[in-house]
């Protein structure tokens, strides 16, 4: 991957009159996009409306965000990392329910981060609050390498205080400095306490295809009141790199922890660039699970040399066996691995020698994967994945593209995934030009939620800011699914013209049960003629003459604005740590029935989703809550709650109306409705 580097104020020339005139047309046509899709609102569909101005959110310059609970008021509060290339303090703005918006939060304890350090946001101790988790890019073997200067110096995390403050940093001695990318937090091996699954990068960028080992650290029970962790060796990670037969580290851009199939354990996803085949630990205990979490009535750990610390620690290591099941199960990518170059490669040549380059082995002819999405795309009980890729040109069709992995554990009994064609969401040219012959396919970040309360899942694909003409122009888009199972891009009739998308969030912002959306956005990458026509759409260039050094990026809050007559129902789930469950409850899978259509003469339809915790790329990070479109009912039935402890207790509700509430186990079972 190219290096991001900022595009600094330019005093260019004026383009030549046809450049002007396409940008004048470029911008009518985005005007008149956005008054039919203005109307076509009016007229009752649905549409995602920019509201971060009115929500007391000022036009941030920034591409990296999280939503979380901070302050423990079931409102979901924003964290956000300016764009820019010095280490700065994020920003916290939490809800202010009295106004109905956001209020910024001074002094909040976060440590100053470089571009690339990673940032992410759970409860690791259990205790009601929500925790920062740090992870260090450290490219510490560049001769540019410049050591962070403030605490932590490396991986670490912060207690969270309740209110929006974090406390001092506690380093995670146990995380070898490393090119961190990817932080993912959950339950691992069902001891109630959760871990953390980190994925790193190059060893060192631009000299080599090695990267850092990636690590999973389990949490075990010390005796004291903080976290303490141990290193599981992840299998082959720690191995030298053989480009014979792909054993060792390659980088890895993300990482996420999901229940892909009956296991008694999640799997662990590994999305690895540098053209490296993904990974797919299935992880499971030799032997029974010992009873490590110290809950009232269990016996005590026996003696052994050290102290029951040590026994614990050593056990926690021990009790977990891990194997890479990628290749057997369809998950590492396509049939495709040749490993040829076409011609395209010769043609760069001549700008750019990296691309003369032989071809490469059937290992590494494969995909570039920053970030997935995990939900049941097709309602039929298991959990399937969409991965988002970078394609290169130059690599032509070995490359993978974004795709749908389909599981099919229901309709064959064993976990395997495939990816249809008729679900493809591809956006590469069919024929290519001098204009786009250095296309990428830059989709960076994915999530998956129903935008339309129909029941369905529907698709968010942010592509960066990779330069590319239309339409195969990288920016926010949205696609939903269709009553046939398929996914038409939607972007222009939701309103929305976002070019240059980062990370994405879901949020519900006004608490009406339907998904909003936060999403970043950063211009490093786009030429003059892209910079300005991002900033007629954002608002920051009034015209498109004005010089392009004015336009910027502005963080969006869009407001979802469903069809009418859709329901909605959020569930805000809390475990409880004396039962064995964490307290953020990751992991969780709820079922529940529902009359989609209203019509009490068709049969229901069963959905299932997953509360996922931090995970993918750069420790993505949406509101912790499991969300439900139930269609024209206004009520859900049979809402089951499989809780992620090692007995998968469950919860059941005969009937759930539409609406938000929160099941907390320290409380009860009863659900308290919100709002």
């Amino acid at each position: 991957m190219t290096p991001a580097h900022a595009i600094k104020p330019s005093s260019e020339a004026r383009a030549p009159s046809v450049r002007s005139s396409l940008r004048r047309q470029a911008c009518r046509g985005a005007w008149l996009l956005l008054a039919v899709s203005m109307a076509v609102a009016s007229a009752g569909a649905q549409s995602l409306v920019d509201t971060h101005a009115s929500l007391g959110l000022p036009a941030l310059d920034a591409a990296r965000l999280s939503v979380a609970d901070l302050n423990g008021d079931q409102r979901d509060d924003l964290i956000v990392r300016l764009n820019g290339t010095a280490p700065a303090v994020p920003l916290v703005f939490v809800r202010d329910a009295a106004r109905g918006g956001f209020r910024a939060v001074g002094a909040t304890g976060l440590p100053r981060l470089a571009p690339r350090d990673v940032l992410t946001f759970a409860d690791l101790d259990n205790d009601g609050h929500t925790d920062a988790i740090v992870a260090r890019h450290l490219d510490y073997l560049q001769d540019t390498f410049v050591a962070p200067v403030e605490a932590p110096v490396r991986t670490a995390w912060l207690p969270g205080r309740g209110d929006g403050t974090f406390g001092a940093a506690i380093e995670l001695t146990e995380a070898p400095p490393a090119t961190t990318m990817a932080i993912a937090v959950g339950d691992v091996n069902r001891d109630g306490r959760p871990d953390l699954w980190l994925g790193n990068g190059y060893e060192k960028y631009f000299s080599g295809y090695e990267a850092f080992a990636n690590d999973l650290l389990l949490q075990y029970p010390d005796g004291n009141d903080r976290p303490a962790f141990v290193r599981w060796t992840v299998p082959g990670e720690s191995s030298p790199a053989d480009p014979q037969t792909d054993v060792g580290g390659r980088p890895t851009y993300g990482a996420m922890i999901a229940q892909l199939d009956d296991s008694p354990l999640p799997q662990l996803l590994e999305l690895n660039y540098g053209r490296r085949w993904n990974r797919l630990y299935l992880l499971t205990p030799p032997r029974p699970l010992l009873d490590l979490t110290g809950r009232p009535g269990v016996d005590p750990a026996p003696h052994r040399p050290g102290g029951p610390a040590i026994y614990r620690r050593e056990e926690t290591r021990r009790s977990l066996h891990g194997v890479d099941i990628a290749a057997g199960v369809g998950f590492d990518g396509d049939a495709i691995r040749h490993g040829r170059h076409p011609d395209l490669s010769a043609h760069r040549n001549h700008v750019d020698p990296r691309y003369s380059r032989p071809d490469e082995l059937p290992f590494r002819a494969n995909g570039n994967d920053f970030d997935a999405a995990v939900g049941d795309i097709d309602n039929d009980g298991d959990f399937d994945v969409f991965v988002s890729t970078i394609i290169h040109a130059w690599a032509g069709d070995s490359s993978d593209r974004s795709r749908f992995l389909v599981n099919r554990l229901r309709e064959t009994g064993h976990l395997h995934f495939d990816s249809p064609s008729a679900l493809s969401v591809d956006r590469i040219p069919e024929v290519l030009t001098d204009e786009n012959r250095d296309y990428n396919q830059g989709d960076i970040f994915a999530e998956l939620g129903d935008l339309d309360l129909d029941g369905r899942l529907d698709l968010v694909l942010c592509s960066s800011d990779y330069n590319d003409p239309p339409p195969h122009d990288e920016r926010l888009r949205i696609f939903l699914q269709q009553p046939d199972g398929t996914f038409r891009d939607r972007t222009a009739a939701l309103g929305l013209d976002h070019l240059g998308a980062g990370q994405p969030s879901w949020i519900d912002v006004n608490g009406d049960a339907a998904l909003d959306l936060v999403v970043g956005q950063t211009f490093n990458r786009l030429n003059a003629e892209r910079r300005r026509e991002a900033g007629v759409a954002n608002g920051t260039l009034s015209s498109p003459d004005d010089d392009v050094a004015r336009a910027r990026p502005v963080l969006r809050v869009y407001e979802n604005r469903p069809p009418p007559g859709r329901h909605g129902l959020v569930l805000r789930l809390a475990g409880d740590p004396t039962r064995g469950m964490s307290r953020d409850a990751f992991g969780a899978i709820v079922r529940l029935q529902a009359d989609l259509d209203g019509d009490p003469a068709t049969p229901p339809v069963t959905l299932h989703r997953q509360l996922m915790g931090p995970g993918g790329h750069a420790g993505k990070r949406s509101a912790s809550f499991v969300h439900f479109g139930l269609g024209a009912t206004p009520a859900a039935t049979d809402v089951v709650i499989t809780w992620p402890d090692a007995a998968r207790t469950e919860t059941r509700f005969p009937l759930l109306p539409a609406g938000t509430y929160e099941i907390d186990l320290r409380a009860g079972t009863e659900p308290l409705r919100l709002r």
